[in-house]
C-alpha cells in the first residue's frame, strides 16, 4: 500500500493547505477525477469539522493519513480533539422545512455520500475517522 502522512496545527487557516496537500497526495496515487473531488469534498469536511468542533479553539493537531491499495483510497484523520463518532451521526429530517431545520448537521450526510465507507474508533485519547472511497480497481 502505498501512504502519505500530512499533519497540522488545528488552525482555521492550516485548512486549505491540508486540502490541497490532500489532492496532490491523490493526485500522485491516480486517484480518478471524479473519485478524487468527492473524497476531497468530504475530507474538507471532515477537517473543518474536527478544526471548529473538535478543539473549538484549543490547541492540537490534525493528522492525515491518505492509503492507496489497487481498488481503494482510505484517508484517515486523526486528531485529540472532543471525541465524537460521525458514523454514529442519524440523517437529518429533509421533510423539515429548511427554515425549520437546526443550523448546521449537513457535514456528515455530505461525507457519507462522498464516500464508500466511514469508520471511526477512539484509541489512546485519539478520534481516527476513516473516509473509504472506491476507485474500481485502477492501478496507482
Amino acid at each position: 500500500m502505498n501512504e502519505c502522512i500530512i499533519e497540522r496545527k488545528a488552525l482555521p487557516e492550516n485548512i486549505e493547505e491540508m486540502s490541497t496537500l490532500s489532492d496532490l497526495a491523490l493526485q500522485k496515487f491516480n486517484i480518478p477525477e471524479n473519485s478524487r473531488q468527492e473524497l476531497l469534498m468530504a475530507l474538507d469536511e471532515a477537517i473543518t469539522n474536527i478544526i471548529l468542533h473538535g478543539y473549538s479553539g484549543k490547541e492540537g493537531s490534525v493528522k492525515i493519513i491518505i492509503g492507496r491499495e489497487i481498488d481503494r483510497v482510505a484517508v484517515e484523520l486523526v486528531d485529540s480533539g472532543v471525541k465524537f463518532d460521525p458514523t454514529m451521526q442519524p440523517e437529518p429530517d429533509l421533510n423539515v422545512p429548511i427554515d425549520e431545520r437546526k443550523a448546521g448537521g449537513m457535514g456528515v450526510p455530505l461525507m457519507r455520500k462522498f464516500t464508500d465507507e466511514m469508520r471511526y474508533y477512539h484509541r489512546d485519547g485519539a478520534n481516527h475517522f476513516i473516509l473509504i472511497k472506491k476507485t474500481g480497481g485502477e492501478n496507482g
